[in-house]
């Protein structure tokens, strides 16, 4: 396909550079697909977005953005307001940007757009399998059963555990221990046979909806230590900034409406706290690193705070807002499904 402008294209050790003021950027889509985009050197990280939700004719990017992998092999999202190949230049491991969900909602009811919503079911997918969202070995086989009918359509195959055993469908840890792979392939593939005449968009939107309700669920976290030098969690959630000790003490939440503001000096991050006249201080693994961790957590307040009107309403109301009766009598019949599978041991087992 030939390029636009009559650009020729030489290879550098970072880019594919066409011109000193051009460059064509590798962007990695949610579905695994790559697409390369030529922009201006100065092009921000806006715009190479922008390119992105108009070549998925996305509507509402509010929700997603740009990552890339840094020095560290750390995840960390681009700032959109400046220029993206000056941020992959400095910190950037490979010249490769991703596309994901960075601001995540409290009920996915409120996404509007079919495509929205299939992008959406993409990230949660990932966050499973990749082990950010943790579930139990009954929570994984239901995701999975969705996934497959989301992801393939009706069951028509009677070779289907065969079939099933060719794709990854549970989190990667557990690709190490065959025999719960095979034992929770077979329930996938009753529950798949199960799922028959069961749409697609309703397939994810019924994994979105139990993905929802999940421990992890729209968490990023990072490591630090408390003002007593003990280590941490730290991390920002739907609701707020959270600590995590690794001694087992009790999390902590400080919520999105308790924090007046959010600061960085060096390696530490300070929470401002309304009503208090202290600061909460945390300290991370270098400047970068509070840097960072202060620019995302700014960036969440900000969203969840604006969004709280809209977000609490549709939470009220999620149960109506999307799925008419059709669609309820159809997840009770699920449920009853999965019951039943779940109950007959007399076939399928997880072992003693």
């Amino acid at each position: 396909m030939p390029l636009p402008f009559g650009l020729k294209l030489k290879r550098t050790r970072r880019y594919t550079v066409s011109s000193k003021s051009c460059l064509v950027t590798r962007i990695q889509l949610l579905n695994g697909e790559f697409v390369e985009f030529t922009l201006s050197v100065e092009s921000t990280g806006q715009e190479c977005l922008d390119a992105v939700a108009q070549r998925l004719e996305l509507r509402e990017i509010t929700y997603f953005s740009l990552w890339y992998f840094n020095k560290q092999n750390q995840q960390r999202w681009i700032d959109l307001e400046k220029p993206l190949k000056k941020q992959l230049d400095k910190y950037g491991q490979e010249p490769t940007v991703y596309f994901g969900v960075v601001f995540y909602v409290p009920t996915v009811s409120q996404l509007q757009q079919e495509i929205t919503r299939y992008q959406y079911y993409l990230q949660l997918k990932k966050d499973v399998l990749e082990g950010r969202i943790p579930c139990s070995i009954e929570q994984a086989v239901r995701l999975a059963g969705l996934a497959v009918q989301a992801d393939f359509g009706d069951f028509t195959r009677y070779d289907s555990q065969e079939f099933l055993q060719k794709f990854v469908l549970f989190p990667i840890e557990w690709i190490q221990d065959e025999r719960v792979v095979e034992e929770a392939t077979q329930k996938v593939a009753l529950l798949y046979q199960s799922y028959r005449g069961l749409p697609v968009p309703e397939a994810e939107m019924l994994y979105m909806q139990e993905v929802e309700k999940m421990e992890g669920y729209g968490q990023e976290s990072f490591h630090a230590k408390d003002s007593q030098g003990a280590d941490i969690i730290i991390g920002s959630c739907l609701d707020g900034i959270f600590v995590k000790h690794k001694t087992g003490r009790p999390p902590l939440l400080f919520r999105w409406n308790d924090i007046n503001n959010m600061t960085h000096n060096k390696s530490f991050f300070a929470l401002e706290l309304a009503n208090k006249e202290d600061t909460i201080q945390f300290q991370t693994e270098d400047m970068e690193t509070s840097k960072y961790v202060c620019r995302m957590c700014l960036a969440r307040h900000k969203f969840y705070k604006i969004n709280k009107t809209a977000c609490s309403t549709k939470a009220r109301t999620k149960n109506t807002f999307y799925i008419g009766t059709q669609e309820q009598i159809s997840i009770i019949y699920l449920c009853l499904v999965s019951y039943y599978i779940f109950c007959d041991s007399s076939h399928y087992s997880f072992g003693s």
